[in-house]
């Protein structure tokens, strides 16, 4: 598993020619042209799942099963489910984080409005989802919340956790 000493080439290997034109594109609404952040080549397994986490914020629809997720990513089902249990995350925690993480960095997206781009069924769905979001029992009551501030107060994956620790690192060096 990669050290968090050798993260920091890798964030700014990756990022740091990209995040400003992403960003500035990003939060304007305009997409066309505009590269998502991706781990090229993974090489460790903390990376391998980040970037399965970035694949999904890629899609345009709710990845509200593993198999879409995984799909979304082009992986089988088993691989994306291993790569979670091998970073010591339970994959429908990595799947319910991963959908909060896509819908966060969606621009002009409200977080009052949270429950109407997740596709689910029931209430009791929405407010697990809410909770381990770190958002209590209601959606938050301001518009926005950053990336930042999601990644520091969810509950779904341990703040320890070294796919985490890379997300944040590359959320960071974005400032979203």
């Amino acid at each position: 598993m990669a050290m968090l000493s050798s993260l920091k080439p890798f964030a700014h290997e990756y990022f740091c020619t990209l995040v400003p034109e992403f960003k500035t594109r990003w939060q304007s609404g305009n997409q066309a042209g505009c590269t998502f952040p991706e781990i090229a080549n993974p090489s460790s397994v903390g990376e391998r799942w980040a970037s399965y986490v970035l694949g999904a914020c890629k899609s345009e629809r709710d990845p509200r099963t593993l198999g879409i997720w995984a799909r979304q990513v082009a992986v089988s089902y088993t691989t994306l489910c291993e790569s979670c249990r091998l970073i010591d995350v339970q994959p429908r925690y990595a799947r319910d984080f991963a959908r909060v993480l896509r819908l966060l960095i969606t621009p002009s997206f409200d977080c009052r409005q949270l429950a109407t781009f997740l596709d689910i069924s029931d209430r009791r769905t929405l407010w697990s989802i809410l909770q381990r979001a770190g958002f209590g029992d209601h959606p938050p009551s301001s518009p926005q919340v950053s990336v930042t501030t999601f990644l520091e107060n969810q509950q779904f994956i341990s703040q320890e956790n070294p796919g985490l620790r890379i997300l944040c690192r590359i959320f960071a060096a974005m400032q979203l």
